[in-house]
């Protein structure tokens, strides 16, 4: 059994679900993130961040790798196997995770951390505009696809649609276009992704 070190809503989301697509049982460890890191998170990750899934012995630290390991030893189409196809799912993955997903982290620091100023407010404004852009990048990609990878539903989608639950913690409009707002309702509508929403109560909004 999978043990999975999660937020509620956080990116650790996107490897519940895609444990659910794979129907694999799960060990949830639900962690505060405002609290302080417990001594059992601090020893499969000295970071004290989510995701950390455990595996036997492996503790896996970085959720895109979290996914992979899943879905390839479990054999999920969500990771095809044939190229172009794999490689296409595999980039979408790494953009959701390495471009939109910090784009929403530098968004969440500016709000914790500066000041309410001018520059700050600017700052912000710079920082919010750079996730529209990538939404808007998206929207102008599912005119020609149905997926982010293709023709069928991949990992990319999955973790696309976990970042965009979070524009309710965003303090300026996030603008998510009608072709990806179509493709979020279809994501999230899957059991897989509505069981993990039910277990870990998270309300899901970016569909509407």
């Amino acid at each position: 059994m999978y043990t999975l070190y999660y937020s509620p809503g956080a990116c650790s989301l996107a490897i519940h679900v895609a444990l659910n697509e794979c129907n694999q049982q799960v060990k949830l460890e639900k962690v505060d993130l405002q609290a302080a890191r417990t001594p059992e998170l601090l020893k499969v990750n000295p970071r004290g961040q989510v995701p950390v899934l455990v595996d036997g012995d492996l503790a896996i630290r970085e959720g895109a790798a979290q996914l992979i390991h899943i879905l390839e030893k479990h054999k999920s189409p969500l990771l095809p196997t044939s190229e172009p196809e794999r490689t296409k799912a595999i980039q979408w993955l790494m953009f959701c995770n390495a471009s939109l997903h910090p784009a929403y982290g530098r968004v969440f620091f500016l709000k914790k951390n500066a000041s309410n100023d001018a520059t700050s407010e600017n700052l912000m404004d710079i920082s919010v505009k750079v996730i529209n852009k990538m939404w808007a990048e998206i929207e102008e990609h599912l005119g020609s696809s149905q997926y982010l990878a293709g023709d069928n539903i991949t990992v990319g989608d999955i973790l696309m649609c976990v970042i965009a639950n979070w524009g309710g913690h965003v303090p300026k409009p996030i603008t998510i276009g009608p072709k990806t707002k179509k493709l979020i309702q279809t994501v999230t509508a899957r059991p897989a992704f509505q069981k993990a929403l039910q277990t870990e109560q998270v309300e899901y909004k970016a569909a509407a």
